[in-house]
Protein backbone atom coordinates (compact mmCIF):
# COMPACT_ATOMS: atom_id res chain seq x y z
CA UNK A 1 0.00 0.00 0.00
CA UNK A 2 1.32 3.44 -0.95
CA UNK A 3 1.60 5.79 2.02
CA UNK A 4 2.75 8.88 0.16
CA UNK A 5 0.91 11.58 2.09
CA UNK A 6 -1.38 13.97 0.27
CA UNK A 7 -1.12 17.74 0.68
CA UNK A 8 -4.26 17.64 2.83
CA UNK A 9 -2.85 14.94 5.10
CA UNK A 10 0.42 16.84 5.56
CA UNK A 11 -1.57 19.99 6.32
CA UNK A 12 -3.55 18.22 9.04
CA UNK A 13 -0.34 16.85 10.54
CA UNK A 14 1.08 20.37 10.71
CA UNK A 15 -2.14 21.81 12.13
CA UNK A 16 -2.15 19.21 14.90
CA UNK A 17 1.41 20.08 15.83
CA UNK A 18 0.71 23.82 15.81
CA UNK A 19 -2.39 23.35 17.96
CA UNK A 20 -0.43 21.32 20.51
CA UNK A 21 2.30 23.94 20.75
CA UNK A 22 -0.25 26.70 21.21
CA UNK A 23 -2.16 25.04 24.05
CA UNK A 24 -1.26 25.28 27.71
CA UNK A 25 0.27 22.22 29.36
CA UNK A 26 -2.97 21.43 31.23
CA UNK A 27 -5.51 22.77 28.72
CA UNK A 28 -9.05 21.60 29.38
CA UNK A 29 -11.22 19.83 26.84
CA UNK A 30 -13.26 22.91 25.78
CA UNK A 31 -10.07 24.84 24.99
CA UNK A 32 -8.69 21.91 22.99
CA UNK A 33 -11.84 21.49 20.90
CA UNK A 34 -12.36 25.22 20.33
CA UNK A 35 -8.72 25.41 19.23
CA UNK A 36 -9.28 22.47 16.87
CA UNK A 37 -12.32 24.24 15.43
CA UNK A 38 -10.32 27.41 14.79
CA UNK A 39 -7.59 25.34 13.14
CA UNK A 40 -10.09 23.67 10.82
CA UNK A 41 -9.64 20.22 12.35
CA UNK A 42 -13.32 19.39 13.02
CA UNK A 43 -14.26 18.13 9.59
CA UNK A 44 -16.02 14.73 9.81
CA UNK A 45 -15.63 14.19 6.06
CA UNK A 46 -11.83 14.33 6.01
CA UNK A 47 -10.07 10.99 5.47
CA UNK A 48 -9.17 9.06 8.60
CA UNK A 49 -5.43 9.07 7.83
CA UNK A 50 -5.43 12.88 7.99
CA UNK A 51 -7.30 12.81 11.29
CA UNK A 52 -4.88 10.20 12.67
CA UNK A 53 -1.89 12.34 11.70
CA UNK A 54 -3.37 15.37 13.48
CA UNK A 55 -4.03 13.26 16.59
CA UNK A 56 -0.45 11.93 16.62
CA UNK A 57 1.29 15.30 16.29
CA UNK A 58 -1.05 16.91 18.82
CA UNK A 59 -0.42 14.04 21.26
CA UNK A 60 3.33 14.46 20.86
CA UNK A 61 2.93 17.93 22.38
CA UNK A 62 0.16 17.06 24.86
CA UNK A 63 -1.14 13.54 25.43
CA UNK A 64 -4.26 14.84 27.19
CA UNK A 65 -5.10 17.19 24.30
CA UNK A 66 -4.50 14.40 21.80
CA UNK A 67 -6.79 12.05 23.70
CA UNK A 68 -9.49 14.71 23.90
CA UNK A 69 -9.26 15.37 20.17
CA UNK A 70 -9.23 11.63 19.33
CA UNK A 71 -12.41 10.94 21.31
CA UNK A 72 -14.14 14.07 20.03
CA UNK A 73 -13.30 13.06 16.46
CA UNK A 74 -14.70 9.58 17.10
CA UNK A 75 -17.93 11.09 18.45
CA UNK A 76 -18.13 13.48 15.51
CA UNK A 77 -17.91 10.57 13.05
CA UNK A 78 -20.16 8.19 14.98
CA UNK A 79 -23.43 9.60 13.65
CA UNK A 80 -22.58 11.00 10.20
CA UNK A 81 -24.99 13.50 8.71
CA UNK A 82 -27.09 13.82 11.88
CA UNK A 83 -27.79 17.52 12.44
CA UNK A 84 -28.32 16.91 16.15
CA UNK A 85 -24.52 16.65 16.42
CA UNK A 86 -23.79 19.94 14.65
CA UNK A 87 -22.51 21.48 17.91
CA UNK A 88 -19.67 18.95 17.92
CA UNK A 89 -18.59 20.05 14.44
CA UNK A 90 -18.63 23.71 15.51
CA UNK A 91 -16.59 23.00 18.63
CA UNK A 92 -19.40 24.30 20.87
CA UNK A 93 -19.59 21.03 22.78
CA UNK A 94 -17.15 18.20 23.47
CA UNK A 95 -17.57 14.59 22.42
CA UNK A 96 -16.78 12.02 25.12
CA UNK A 97 -16.73 8.23 25.18
CA UNK A 98 -17.18 5.63 27.91
CA UNK A 99 -13.89 3.81 27.54
CA UNK A 100 -14.52 0.66 29.54
CA UNK A 101 -17.20 -2.02 29.86
CA UNK A 102 -16.66 -2.18 33.61
CA UNK A 103 -20.20 -0.80 34.03
CA UNK A 104 -22.80 -0.77 31.25
CA UNK A 105 -26.22 0.88 31.54
CA UNK A 106 -29.29 -0.58 29.87
CA UNK A 107 -31.44 0.96 27.13
CA UNK A 108 -35.19 0.62 26.96
CA UNK A 109 -37.37 2.49 24.44
CA UNK A 110 -34.65 5.04 23.76
CA UNK A 111 -33.82 5.78 27.40
CA UNK A 112 -30.75 4.89 29.44
CA UNK A 113 -30.69 3.62 33.02
CA UNK A 114 -27.65 2.58 35.04
CA UNK A 115 -24.01 3.62 35.28
CA UNK A 116 -21.33 4.23 32.67
CA UNK A 117 -17.74 4.18 33.93
CA UNK A 118 -14.71 6.16 32.83
CA UNK A 119 -16.42 8.65 30.55
CA UNK A 120 -13.98 11.17 29.08
CA UNK A 121 -13.22 13.82 28.17
CA UNK A 122 -15.99 14.93 30.49
CA UNK A 123 -17.65 18.34 30.27
CA UNK A 124 -21.05 19.15 31.69
CA UNK A 125 -22.33 20.32 28.29
CA UNK A 126 -20.86 17.54 26.21
CA UNK A 127 -22.20 14.55 24.33
CA UNK A 128 -21.08 11.09 25.41
CA UNK A 129 -21.12 7.81 23.52
CA UNK A 130 -21.65 4.94 25.93
CA UNK A 131 -22.22 1.25 25.50
CA UNK A 132 -25.69 0.15 26.59
CA UNK A 133 -27.11 -3.31 27.04
CA UNK A 134 -30.09 -4.15 24.84
CA UNK A 135 -31.27 -7.74 25.18
CA UNK A 136 -28.08 -9.79 24.72
CA UNK A 137 -26.16 -7.11 22.83
CA UNK A 138 -24.26 -3.93 23.71
CA UNK A 139 -25.03 -1.00 21.43
CA UNK A 140 -23.43 2.43 21.20
CA UNK A 141 -25.67 5.28 22.34
CA UNK A 142 -25.19 9.04 22.22
CA UNK A 143 -26.47 10.98 25.21
CA UNK A 144 -26.33 14.64 26.25
CA UNK A 145 -24.46 15.00 29.55
CA UNK A 146 -26.74 17.88 30.58
CA UNK A 147 -29.85 15.81 29.87
CA UNK A 148 -32.58 14.72 32.25
CA UNK A 149 -31.71 12.12 34.85
CA UNK A 150 -27.91 12.51 34.58
CA UNK A 151 -25.71 12.47 37.69
CA UNK A 152 -21.94 12.97 37.45
CA UNK A 153 -19.10 11.88 39.70
CA UNK A 154 -15.70 13.13 38.57
CA UNK A 155 -12.77 10.73 38.97
CA UNK A 156 -9.36 12.28 39.73
CA UNK A 157 -6.38 10.52 38.15
CA UNK A 158 -2.63 11.07 37.87
CA UNK A 159 -2.63 10.61 34.07
CA UNK A 160 -3.56 12.92 31.19
CA UNK A 161 -3.53 16.16 33.17
CA UNK A 162 -6.31 18.47 32.00
CA UNK A 163 -8.41 15.50 30.85
CA UNK A 164 -11.42 14.90 33.12
CA UNK A 165 -12.89 11.44 33.70
CA UNK A 166 -16.30 10.76 35.25
CA UNK A 167 -18.70 8.06 36.29
CA UNK A 168 -22.16 8.89 34.94
CA UNK A 169 -25.48 7.66 36.32
CA UNK A 170 -28.51 7.68 34.03
CA UNK A 171 -32.13 7.50 35.16
CA UNK A 172 -34.41 7.32 32.13
CA UNK A 173 -32.16 9.64 30.12
CA UNK A 174 -33.07 10.03 26.41
CA UNK A 175 -30.42 8.77 24.00
CA UNK A 176 -29.82 7.90 20.35
CA UNK A 177 -28.73 4.34 19.55
CA UNK A 178 -26.40 3.42 16.71
CA UNK A 179 -26.60 0.34 14.52
CA UNK A 180 -22.84 0.47 13.85
CA UNK A 181 -21.27 -0.19 17.23
CA UNK A 182 -18.23 -2.13 15.85
CA UNK A 183 -17.42 0.75 13.47
CA UNK A 184 -17.47 3.28 16.31
CA UNK A 185 -15.25 1.06 18.43
CA UNK A 186 -12.84 0.64 15.50
CA UNK A 187 -12.68 4.41 15.02
CA UNK A 188 -11.86 4.94 18.69
CA UNK A 189 -9.14 2.28 18.70
CA UNK A 190 -7.49 3.63 15.55
CA UNK A 191 -7.38 7.20 16.83
CA UNK A 192 -6.21 6.13 20.29
CA UNK A 193 -3.43 4.19 18.54
CA UNK A 194 -2.39 7.56 17.10
CA UNK A 195 -2.36 9.03 20.62
CA UNK A 196 0.00 6.24 21.66
CA UNK A 197 2.24 6.99 18.67
CA UNK A 198 2.40 10.62 19.76
CA UNK A 199 3.40 9.62 23.29
CA UNK A 200 6.08 7.27 21.95
CA UNK A 201 7.38 9.94 19.60
CA UNK A 202 7.64 12.42 22.48
CA UNK A 203 9.57 9.88 24.54
CA UNK A 204 11.95 9.39 21.63
CA UNK A 205 12.32 13.15 21.18
CA UNK A 206 13.18 13.66 24.84
CA UNK A 207 15.70 10.81 24.69
CA UNK A 208 17.40 12.29 21.65
CA UNK A 209 17.58 15.69 23.37
CA UNK A 210 19.45 14.15 26.30
CA UNK A 211 21.84 12.30 23.98
CA UNK A 212 22.57 15.50 22.07
CA UNK A 213 23.07 17.54 25.24
CA UNK A 214 24.83 15.06 27.48
CA UNK A 215 25.96 12.26 25.16
CA UNK A 216 23.46 9.90 26.75
CA UNK A 217 23.43 7.74 29.84
CA UNK A 218 25.67 4.68 29.85
CA UNK A 219 27.68 3.45 26.88
CA UNK A 220 27.21 5.15 23.54
CA UNK A 221 26.42 1.93 21.70
CA UNK A 222 23.89 0.92 24.35
CA UNK A 223 22.04 4.22 24.00
CA UNK A 224 22.10 4.04 20.23
CA UNK A 225 20.62 0.55 20.39
CA UNK A 226 17.80 1.69 22.67
CA UNK A 227 16.91 4.58 20.40
CA UNK A 228 17.13 2.42 17.27
CA UNK A 229 14.73 -0.11 18.78
CA UNK A 230 12.29 2.66 19.71
CA UNK A 231 12.39 4.25 16.26
CA UNK A 232 11.91 0.90 14.52
CA UNK A 233 8.97 -0.19 16.66
CA UNK A 234 7.21 3.18 16.41
CA UNK A 235 7.58 3.22 12.62
CA UNK A 236 6.18 -0.31 12.33
CA UNK A 237 3.22 0.61 14.55
CA UNK A 238 2.68 3.78 12.53
CA UNK A 239 2.40 1.78 9.32
CA UNK A 240 -0.18 -0.53 10.89
CA UNK A 241 -2.17 2.47 12.14
CA UNK A 242 -2.11 4.20 8.75
CA UNK A 243 -3.06 0.93 7.06
CA UNK A 244 -6.09 0.61 9.34
CA UNK A 245 -7.07 4.26 8.86
CA UNK A 246 -6.72 4.00 5.08
CA UNK A 247 -9.72 1.63 5.01
CA UNK A 248 -11.97 4.58 5.90
CA UNK A 249 -15.61 3.48 5.96
CA UNK A 250 -14.50 -0.16 5.62
CA UNK A 251 -12.33 0.00 8.74
CA UNK A 252 -12.50 -3.34 10.55
CA UNK A 253 -12.36 -3.89 14.28
CA UNK A 254 -9.53 -6.38 13.79
CA UNK A 255 -7.36 -3.88 11.87
CA UNK A 256 -8.05 -1.17 14.45
CA UNK A 257 -7.25 -3.59 17.28
CA UNK A 258 -3.97 -4.56 15.59
CA UNK A 259 -3.06 -0.88 15.29
CA UNK A 260 -3.83 -0.08 18.92
CA UNK A 261 -2.05 -3.19 20.17
CA UNK A 262 1.10 -2.38 18.18
CA UNK A 263 1.03 1.34 18.99
CA UNK A 264 0.51 0.99 22.73
CA UNK A 265 3.18 -1.72 22.96
CA UNK A 266 5.65 0.45 21.05
CA UNK A 267 4.80 3.52 23.14
CA UNK A 268 5.22 1.67 26.43
CA UNK A 269 8.62 0.41 25.30
CA UNK A 270 9.60 3.91 24.13
CA UNK A 271 8.78 5.43 27.51
CA UNK A 272 10.58 2.64 29.38
CA UNK A 273 13.72 3.12 27.29
CA UNK A 274 13.49 6.88 27.77
CA UNK A 275 13.77 6.38 31.53
CA UNK A 276 17.04 4.51 30.91
CA UNK A 277 18.42 7.22 28.64
CA UNK A 278 17.28 10.19 30.73
CA UNK A 279 18.27 8.52 33.99
CA UNK A 280 17.10 9.34 37.51
CA UNK A 281 15.68 12.71 36.48
CA UNK A 282 12.86 10.84 34.72
CA UNK A 283 11.42 9.93 38.14
CA UNK A 284 11.25 13.54 39.31
CA UNK A 285 7.65 14.61 39.79
CA UNK A 286 6.57 16.77 36.87
CA UNK A 287 9.33 15.62 34.54
CA UNK A 288 8.00 14.98 31.04
CA UNK A 289 9.02 11.30 31.15
CA UNK A 290 7.33 10.86 34.52
CA UNK A 291 4.12 12.25 33.01
CA UNK A 292 4.41 10.08 29.91
CA UNK A 293 4.76 6.99 32.11
CA UNK A 294 1.33 7.72 33.59
CA UNK A 295 -0.21 8.75 30.27
CA UNK A 296 0.83 5.68 28.30
CA UNK A 297 -0.63 3.41 30.96
CA UNK A 298 -4.01 5.10 30.60
CA UNK A 299 -3.88 4.73 26.81
CA UNK A 300 -3.18 1.00 27.17
CA UNK A 301 -6.05 0.41 29.59
CA UNK A 302 -8.94 2.09 27.78
CA UNK A 303 -10.96 1.25 24.64
CA UNK A 304 -9.70 -2.32 24.64
CA UNK A 305 -7.09 -3.72 26.99
CA UNK A 306 -4.34 -5.86 25.56
CA UNK A 307 -6.26 -9.08 26.12
CA UNK A 308 -9.40 -7.75 24.38
CA UNK A 309 -7.34 -6.50 21.44
CA UNK A 310 -5.65 -9.87 21.04
CA UNK A 311 -9.04 -11.57 21.09
CA UNK A 312 -10.39 -9.27 18.35
CA UNK A 313 -7.35 -9.91 16.17
CA UNK A 314 -7.45 -13.66 16.79
CA UNK A 315 -11.16 -13.88 15.96
CA UNK A 316 -10.48 -12.30 12.56
CA UNK A 317 -7.30 -14.20 11.73
CA UNK A 318 -8.48 -17.61 12.86
CA UNK A 319 -11.69 -17.21 10.87
CA UNK A 320 -9.53 -16.77 7.75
Amino acid sequence: MDFELTDLQRAWREKGQALGRGLGADAGAPDVIMGAARAGLLDPSVDLVAASLAVETLSCESAAAGMTFALHTTSLRAFPGDERFAALARGDSVGAIALTSEDVPSIDHGKLSGRAAWVGAFTDRGVAIVGARHDSQVVACAVALDGDGVQITEVPTSALRGFVWAYVMFAGTPCIASTETPRIMALARTLIASVALGIGSRALRESLAVVTREHGAGGEQTVQGLLADTATELEAARMLTWQAAAHGADLSLAAASTAKLAATTAAQAAVMRATQVVGVDSFRQGHVIERLTQDVRAIELFAGRTEALREAVADEELRQ
